[in-house]
């Protein structure tokens, strides 16, 4: 079976990527993808070649319904210490996304949240993921990984200081996620920019 691809993890992504769309560039194609759209907040779809046909969740593999869940759950995660930074602890923080992420990808996000509640930003407005694609599944075993690529709409989410003041607009952006099978179960070590279906 193919290999899973890692996807490059950098700080600026993490930190900006919702601010100004700071990627490592385009996504490749995977093998098999399949598209939903949603109208809840749930992240997750995987890099398609061309535009991904929308299709049903039955479609979809145990694994790659498992690898879908742990990435809607890290978008449910992020908004909700992202909305207030000020009302977490580092310690909750890092105990809501360490079931959820790698180790670099916990230590970018960590880094983005000690940012905010520092400085005593936060998030303003409630996103969702527009869609939702899976890629076929690399590697088998403890090394089965999907690619979940996202549609994340900001529905008008700002960035916003202590006095409200609006810093940032946050853009819609397409993110693939590599989400890979460890000893633990799964997790996401690595975020890129993907594409897919217009975006929301």
């Amino acid at each position: 079976m193919t290999e899973p691809r890692r996807l490059p993890l950098t700080g600026c992504m993490i930190a900006l990527a919702l601010l100004t769309g700071c990627t490592t560039g385009p996504a490749t194609a995977d093998p098999s993808p399949t598209t939903i759209s949603t109208s809840t907040p749930s992240p997750s779809a995987t890099s398609a070649s061309g535009t991904p046909t929308p299709t049903s969740t039955s479609t979809w593999n145990a694994t790659q319904t498992a690898a879908i869940k742990v990435v809607e759950d890290y978008f449910d995660a992020k908004e909700r210490l992202l909305a207030d930074p000020s009302q977490f602890s580092t310690a909750e923080a890092k105990g809501a996304l360490s079931p959820l992420l790698g180790a670099d990808m916990l230590e970018g996000n960590l880094t983005l949240f000690k940012q905010l509640k520092a400085r005593k930003e936060r998030y303003e407005g409630s996103a969702r993921l527009a869609w939702t694609s899976a890629s076929g599944i690399f590697g088998s075993g403890a090394g089965e990984s999907v690619n979940v690529t996202v549609c994340r709409d900001p529905q008008g989410q700002t960035l916003v200081d202590a006095s409200e003041k609006v810093l940032a607009k946050i853009p819609a952006s397409i993110r693939e996620f590599e989400v890979a099978k460890g000893t633990s179960g799964f997790l996401i070590v690595g975020e890129k920019e993907g594409f897919g279906d217009p975006c929301p």
